[in-house]
């Protein structure tokens, strides 16, 4: 299975090129500097809270600090440390110092798709550092329950190598289309909690796969991120808010991606809500590996190098698979729309028809 760096998941060479430049710039040609700034371990270390871009916010001896980076660090702060990161603290008189950067275990980005005030579409952003487990929310509604996005998630994670379960917030609302949905994912092996902050439910059992970790959750904005975090810290202090009532779609209440101790060895990375996904740089011959339901399948295609796209259905043993109803079809078009993203074309509808069964489509038209 496909692994990247990290840092340059969803980078392209240009990009990359790009960033050396950045670092000689502020380094000269040697980039000593910024190698000496990440260490194994230290003595003691803080852990970024909240990083902003003269500053960052880290927990340190048990109190919150505020600290500068170190001044040979040319960068933003919220370039170099991200919530999650462990950090070795230097104070003098009262100001502290973010001296060195703890290696990390991993990090999570990813390349926007929807365009903000501070982020250009296609910028890669990274979210945070040292997650041991994603929780991809989603909300039975409101807004509605789209699959293609935790599909991205997935990559996007599985990509960082962290591993994920799903969290169906506001379950109370659910009906049988969203079970159907669900039941895909249970049959991959994706645990699966089903929760209610407004009806209390499933809060015991999302602690449960929560304990001893640094965990984080992503999704889609107004699916209860942060109402989430709430309710498993027993409070109501972060700002929480309603989805759109005439777009249905959630509003940003989160805008950077903040640290919470709910218990001892146990922390909550709780991240801005985002409208779309953009993994549109992957390479489009291992997109197919993000897909486990293809394994068993794709090998047997008359092309080795078949992508499950193009290629005539009477060569691609994975359509035949979907058609015959033991791959998902809403795994294949979600699969084909990934694709489309990442070979630029824009209509895979053709594809997607030659798979589906004549009673689907009588049911479509």
């Amino acid at each position: 299975m496909p692994h990247y760096n990290a840092y340059d998941s969803f980078k392209t060479k240009k990009s990359i090129e790009k960033k050396q430049r950045a670092k000689e710039k502020a380094f000269g040609k040697k980039t000593d500097k910024v190698d000496n700034f990440i260490i194994d371990g230290c003595d003691e270390y803080g852990v970024v809270i909240e990083s902003r871009y003269d500053d960052a916010y880290v927990l340190y001896n048990g109190e919150v600090v505020l600290a500068n980076l170190r001044k040979d660090i040319n960068f933003g702060c919220n370039q170099v440390v991200f919530p999650g990161d462990k950090v070795d603290i230097e104070e003098t008189n009262g100001t502290y110092v973010i001296e060195h950067l703890l290696n990390r275990t991993s990090i999570l980005s990813r390349t926007k798709k929807d365009s903000t005030r501070l982020n250009d579409v296609g910028q890669t952003k990274n979210i945070a550092s040292n997650v041991d487990l994603a929780v991809i929310v989603v909300a039975a509604k409101e807004p509605p329950l789209h699959p293609k996005f935790i599909d991205r998630y997935l990559m996007i994670l599985q990509n960082s190598n962290i591993p994920a379960i799903i969290c169906l917030n506001k379950c109370d609302l659910k009906t049988e289309k969203e079970e159907e949905i669900l039941s895909i994912y249970r049959k991959l092996g994706i645990d699966i909690v089903e929760t209610s902050t407004y009806s209390n439910i499933g809060i015991d059992e999302l602690k449960a796969r929560l304990i001893n970790k640094q965990a984080i959750f992503v999704g889609n904005s107004g699916v209860g991120k942060s109402s989430l975090t709430n309710a498993i810290m027993g409070n109501e202090e972060i700002k929480t808010s309603h989805v759109s009532d005439k777009s249905k779609r959630g509003r940003h209440t989160t805008t950077t991606s903040k640290y919470y101790i709910w218990e001892e060895n146990s922390s909550i990375i709780d991240t801005p809500g985002i409208r779309s996904l953009d993994v549109s740089s992957f390479n489009p011959i291992e997109i197919q590996d993000y897909f486990p339901e293809f394994e068993s399948w794709k090998d047997k295609c008359k092309y080795k190098d078949c992508l499950h796209f193009n290629e005539p259905y009477d060569s691609c043993i994975v359509k035949q698979g979907v058609l015959s109803g033991l791959i998902s079809i809403d795994r294949y078009e979600s699969y084909l729309r990934i694709m489309s993203d990442a070979l630029n074309i824009k209509d895979y509808s053709e594809i997607l028809d030659s798979v589906k069964p004549e009673e689907v489509k009588k049911k479509l038209k």
